[in-house]
């Protein structure tokens, strides 16, 4: 036996085995012993004609000196005897509950300008059509950039990459990913946008590219 397993044993035997915890099992033992004699001589009298509810204090009683006594010994010795049910076990046992069927498809698509007039000229046409919220001004942000006229006109028509006026499509992709579980849903309404549009962790179920 080395010095560390000595050290070992000398500080178990500092944490355990106390005059304390001797006494302390000595009484949970004692307690134990009256109430599982009272216990059964209860259940001995019975006939089946009284209320069930004096059995389950009978039963609650004695499953609480079980537990004390259990306490007990593990003070003393560090050990369990009894291999009790938790809470946690008994979870286990339940049903998991229904997850809700979630499908996440996730799309990235690269545009090249060609025609930027055609396009700006498509965008506001698109804008009079399905004007867009007014701004703090009161007025409607004017389209004057790219980017600008191709979400006007998608606001109008959806997913326009392939017809859009001026602009020839360079490589889009779309992914359909079944999540897994635990499932962060996306945030609309989060500041990192660009984070968000990322695939969750899951099954890509199907993928389609454009180029």
């Amino acid at each position: 036996m080395t010095e560390v397993d000595n050290q070992e044993l000398a500080a178990a035997g500092e944490q355990f085995f106390s005059e304390e915890s001797r006494k302390a099992l000595a009484e949970a033992s004692r307690l134990l012993a009256e109430r599982l004699q009272a216990h059964t001589e209860a259940l001995l009298a019975m006939t089946g004609d009284e209320e069930q509810t004096s059995l389950y204090e009978q039963n609650a009683a004695l499953e609480e000196l079980v537990e004390g006594w259990n306490d007990a010994v593990f003070e003393h010795t560090g050990t369990a005897p009894l291999l009790l049910d938790d809470e946690v076990e008994e979870d286990d046992d339940e049903e998991p509950e229904e997850q809700d069927q979630v499908i996440s498809v996730v799309s990235r698509f690269d545009l090249r300008v060609v025609d930027l007039d055609t396009l700006l000229e498509a965008g506001r046409a698109a804008q009079e059509r399905h004007p867009a919220e007014l701004d703090e001004t009161g007025e409607r942000e004017p389209v004057e950039s790219a980017e600008q006229a191709i979400y006007e006109i998608s606001r109008e028509v959806g997913e326009a990459w392939f017809e859009l006026p001026g602009v020839d499509l360079v490589a889009g992709a779309r992914a359909y990913v079944v999540p897994e579980y635990p499932f962060e849903p996306l945030e609309a309404d989060a500041d990192d946008v660009l984070s968000e549009l990322s695939a969750p962790n899951g099954a890509i179920t199907h993928a389609e590219t454009w180029a």
